[in-house]
């Protein structure tokens, strides 16, 4: 298993992949207003968005922490916004509190399954799709990037025949999300973080906008250019025992951290883990184990793509 697990994660950084999608929150956002009241509340300018392409968005709190992380696309004159379904209250809270005198109506969906295709995977099914002679609705595809490359959406409802990838293995996507820093609810994100911190400021923040709820701390920060902390990709050992929640210390023993998420990366042997740590951090680096105060010791990485 090992063996398989390690040439997926070879395939997928060469050639790309696909995987199932997991579950998500979907909030269905419609009425006369639903453009000029969203296009008021995220990070993004909705305006540049096609039919068939998705973008991924930050909701604010007006001190620009954290609310939620959105990935956001047309359906017709609506916009559907998907979100990890640990926010299923306190999503439609914060939208609805910014909901005065507007025609704007939310509701919660169910989402509909499908897989994400990515690479050059991706690019060689939709060719093939497009190529094929049938007289069968195309299945809805929507560019999404996913993984930090670009990628689509296909849901499984409309592919019928159509033959789709072998799937990957999800301890191989997790592996690939850790080797491109993309932070997880629950695990990398929350209500106490500023979005540049978790790197979202790359990928999630028009900044050649204004008037959404944060923005003003948004730009402050992109002016002073810099946060006090940032992720970091740090790599340990084969065989490391890591854990999500463990410390990560300097050489002279201070805390400077703690460890998010980890996961194997299967060719290497290695172990990786995302961390918060101060911005201009170094080696040497270790993990603590709380139980048996044994050290491991960590190596900061680049995250791909960056």
């Amino acid at each position: 298993r090992m063996q398989e697990l390690a040439a997926q994660l070879r395939r997928a950084r060469k050639e790309g992949g696909a995987f199932l999608l997991p579950s998500r929150l979907v909030v269905r956002v419609s009425g006369a207003d639903a453009f000029r009241y969203l296009n008021g509340q995220v990070t993004r300018d909705l305006g540049r968005l096609r039919d068939d392409d998705a973008v991924s968005a930050c909701l604010l709190t007006p001190r620009g922490k954290l609310c939620a992380v959105l990935l956001i696309h047309r359906e017709g004159e609506d916009f559907l916004l998907e979100a990890d379904p640990s926010l299923e209250e306190s999503l439609p809270a914060r939208l609805e509190r910014y909901i005065v005198a507007d025609d704007v109506t939310l509701s919660l969906e169910k989402a509909r399954p499908a897989v994400h295709l990515f690479g050059r995977v991706s690019t060689d099914w939709v060719r093939q799709d497009a190529g094929e002679n049938n007289d069968s609705k195309p299945p809805k595809v929507l560019q999404v990037m996913r993984l930090g490359v670009s990628g689509i959406d296909v849901e499984l409802a409309g592919i019928g025949s159509r033959e789709l990838p072998p799937l990957l293995d999800p301890l191989v996507v997790e592996a690939l999300r850790l080797e491109h820093g993309i932070p997880s609810e629950g695990s990398e994100l929350g209500g106490e973080i500023l979005p540049p911190e978790a790197l979202l400021d790359r990928t999630h923040i028009d900044y050649d906008r204004a008037c959404y709820p944060g923005q003003e701390v948004i730009s402050r920060l992109k002016s002073i250019g810099r946060v006090n902390r940032l992720l970091h990709l740090l790599t340990a050992p084969a065989g490391s025992a890591l854990r999500a929640g463990m410390h990560v210390t300097s050489g002279e023993g201070k805390d400077v951290g703690v460890l998010t998420s980890v996961a194997e990366q299967f060719d290497t042997g290695a172990t990786l883990a995302l961390a918060f740590l101060p911005r201009e951090s170094s080696g040497p680096l270790f993990a603590l184990d709380p139980l048996t105060g044994a050290r491991t010791q960590l190596t900061i990485t680049s995250i791909t793509g960056s």
